[in-house]
């Protein structure tokens, strides 16, 4: 396939919805104002969009064109001025195959390949047979590609993988108990989300409220049709509401949030309906969807970190998301796309990775008894080989050859930051609107969810060094982690505050790449030796 060629001619059905997609906030304004508008111009404006939307998606279909050669993509693309994008098989971070209803309807699917940056980087080819598009994958992600002392390692611990625990009705797996060292029977480690998680994951979502946030704009556009008369003919079919009034807006709320929370489970079925991960190879395989099915490729050498999220509604029940962070996914956009497993209990997360990314160190996090040991001892920074306490002087150092590990907290100094911090939020806007609005005392009560929730995040601050891994748990609103191998940290830094120096605590900054930028995570309030002791971690 050395020829120029053309997307199927199903694309400039696609280019028409994309050009829609695009607009749709105009396309809502317009609405809202031809409502009450009864010009005829106005219908012909509406018409003249449309057309206008026809002819974009038929002209960007004609102008669109590509070439694959023995090692890289050519693709030429642009209406009114041509764009030529070429894309080298080496800057490949992530493909993704997906099939929406229209593909499918024609039996074909969409390829997006993604390099390290982002905007014109990212390339959207979006009607291909599936023939195609998997030739397309194969030439861009070489298995035989050179691999850095990172892949290494994966490539390494890929004969020592352990499988991920049977869990029975839970998940569903191919492979036997991580007890068993007997050679596996299968080639590509498979990892299903089964319906009940699936429920599980729908029911603590954590997205309706922004869908009700959402259904809260739409409805105060709709001044027009919320009339006393419609209202009086809900409350008459409504037995519990006698006339409008306070239980009225109580129960529209509460419907408003109904439909959200109700909205948000059948999103999250659709979205990661079938989900499965699977191995081959040097390479990750993600697919989900249940109207659009979606597939990711993810190279074991594009991966930059691992991230784990526990909600509110799921950390009581051990219930976590495990997430890639790679250098070629717009971590902001289409983060979903690189979930790893969308729900999985805290205690398989060890072996989940040992089944799919091989020996990550610090795993599991930090152990119950080490974290004892750090909240008994003065120091806010331990060294341990084997179970076994050193002084931290000896930091990343061992006479004996056995790999040192490193942890780190939050010191007690900073306790009383953590739990001021959060309080500033409602404070300073209490104080400056109190002298007009003296009901905002009541915002006073708010100190006790503050409060609560800077204990909190005091508590789940702590960090881990291994000889090739930063482990670091912080919480945000969701408590988080993230594992990120020290060959792909970019750089560290710290800052210092004037309030911070009279007790020597420091912020420390970690970035990775991500998509088109780079990550950043910050902890907060750690003490000078824990500082030090990591940017010497860095420079060996």
């Amino acid at each position: 396939m050395f020829e120029f060629q053309r997307l199927h001619w199903v694309a400039t059905i696609t280019g028409v919805l994309e050009v829609i997609k695009q607009n749709v906030l105009t396309l809502v304004i317009l609405f809202i104002v031809g409502s009450r508008n009864e010009s005829p111009y106005f219908l012909w404006l509406i018409g003249a969009g449309l057309l206008s939307a026809f002819g974009l998606g038929i002209l960007g279909w004609f102008r669109f064109k590509y070439q694959l050669l023995e090692d890289e993509i050519h693709i030429h693309k642009g209406i009114f001025v041509q764009k030529k994008l070429y894309i080298h098989k080496n800057r490949v971070q992530v493909t993704e195959i997906s099939a929406g209803i229209i593909q499918r309807i024609f039996g074909l699917v969409s390829l997006t390949i993604q390099t390290a940056g982002g905007g014109s980087e990212r390339a959207v080819l979006s009607a291909l047979d599936a023939e195609t598009a998997r030739t397309i994958v194969d030439v861009l992600n070489p298995k035989n590609a050179e691999e850095s002392e990172f892949n290494s390692e994966l490539s390494q611990a890929e004969q020592q993988i352990s499988a991920l625990p049977n869990q029975g009705e839970h998940s569903h797996t191919k492979l036997s108990p991580p007890d068993n060292h007997q050679p596996h029977t299968t080639h590509n480690p498979e990892w299903t989300l089964s319906n009940k998680r699936l429920l599980y994951l729908a029911l603590t979502s954590g997205e309706f409220g922004i869908i009700a946030t959402i259904l809260g704009t739409i409805l105060g556009q709709l001044s027009d049709f919320i009339t006393d008369e419609n209202i009086q003919w809900i409350v008459d079919r409504i037995p519990l509401i006698q006339q409008p009034g306070l239980f009225f807006v109580l129960f529209s709320i509460a419907s408003v949030i109904l439909v959200s929370y109700l909205l948000s489970i059948l999103s999250s079925i659709v979205r990661y309906y079938g989900f499965t991960i699977r191995k081959v190879g040097k390479e990750l395989h993600i697919s989900r969807g249940l109207l659009e099915r979606i597939q990711t490729t993810v190279p074991y050498h594009r991966i930059q970190a691992i991230s784990s999220t526990e909600g509110l509604l799921r950390q009581p029940f051990g219930l976590e998301s495990i997430s890639i962070i790679s250098a070629g996914h717009q971590q902001g956009q289409q983060q979903r796309s690189l979930l790893a497993a969308p729900l999985i209990y805290s205690h398989e997360r060890e072996a989940f990775f040992q089944q799919f990314f091989g020996s990550w160190e610090l795993a599991q996090g930090i152990s119950q008894q080490t974290r004892q040991e750090l909240q008994d001892s003065t120091q806010d920074v331990l060294s341990s080989v084997h179970e076994s306490s050193i002084p931290p002087q000896n930091l990343l150092e061992s006479n004996d050859g056995h790999e040192l590990q490193t942890y780190a907290k939050a010191p007690g100094k900073a306790f009383f930051r953590y739990l001021r911090r959060p309080n500033y939020l409602w404070l300073f806007p209490t104080l400056l609107g109190l002298y007009w609005l003296p009901w905002l005392a009541w915002a006073a009560l708010l100190s006790i969810p503050a409060t609560l929730y800077g204990w909190i995040s005091y508590k789940d601050t702590e960090l881990g060094l291994s000889s090739k891994h930063l482990y670091i748990r912080y919480r945000v609103i969701a408590r988080k982690q993230i594992w990120i191998p020290k060959i792909r940290i970019q750089s560290i830094g710290n800052s210092q505050h004037t309030f911070q120096k009279r007790k020597k605590l420091y912020h420390v900054m970690f970035s990775v790449v991500s998509g088109s930028h780079e990550l950043s995570v910050r902890v907060k309030d750690f003490s000078f030796n824990a500082m030090n002791s990591i940017m010497n971690w860095f420079h060996r």
